[in-house]
């Protein structure tokens, strides 16, 4: 089992504790990616801290660890072309008081045990998941959430590459719970066992 990379730009939100570096997580600096070999992870989770003009100059990078089976986790605010096979991000009507976020399938063990209402609230307060969805999503994606009217929160796919894709609406999901006191607070570990768990799969370990 190698390690993930969790990539943004050097500021506070984006920085890794030592509990990230036990989980086996590694911060890659959004600047080195052009340096950096992308094969030694399992996987590539990308905050939604980022520079998108410098993807969009470097996205080959990406393109070319996803056509080797990589794994790439998404939860940026996408509004440029880089990781082309992700539809641009759009800010939901929906007040963010008002807005549900429905799991409506687990994947691996992503999700698996979490309510809607604990990733929806925190200390009472509605609407810290996210605040948009996808324009699109591929026909073969499987959706994991969906707000009220069916707009694609967080979804997987498995086809559009040799690799896999895990995009998230620009949601820090793996941070945001760590300490809460419930279901939620399994996510951030969910989330890298799915991606271990595909990494391994993608490879054709037994």
């Amino acid at each position: 089992m190698k390690n993930i990379a969790y990539m943004g730009i050097d500021i506070q939100f984006a920085r890794l504790n030592a509990l990230d570096a036990k989980r086996g997580l590694v911060f890659l600096y959004e600047y080195d990616l052009p340096y950096t070999d992308l094969m030694a992870f399992d996987g590539v989770i990308i905050s939604n801290h980022v520079d998108e003009a410098f993807l969009v100059e470097h996205n080959a990078v990406l393109t070319d660890y996803l056509a080797k089976g990589g794994v790439i986790f998404t939860l940026a605010e996408k509004g440029l072309p880089w990781l082309t096979e992700v539809a641009n991000w759009k800010r939901s009507p929906i007040p963010l008081k008002d807005r549900e976020a429905r799991i409506i399938a687990t994947d691996h063990t992503l999700f698996e045990g979490v309510t809607s209402y604990d990733i929806e609230y925190r200390k009472g307060v509605r609407g810290f998941f996210s605040r948009g969805y996808f324009e699109t999503v591929p026909a073969h994606a499987k959706k994991l959430i969906v707000d009220q009217q069916d707009n694609v929160i967080v979804y997987v796919d498995r086809e559009s590459t040799n690799g896999t894709i895990y995009a998230g609406a620009g949601t820090d999901m793996y941070r945001i719970y760590i300490h809460e006191d419930n279901s939620s607070s399994q996510v951030s570990l969910q989330m890298l066992e799915a991606i271990h768990t595909e990494a391994a799969r993608n490879r054709g370990d037994n």
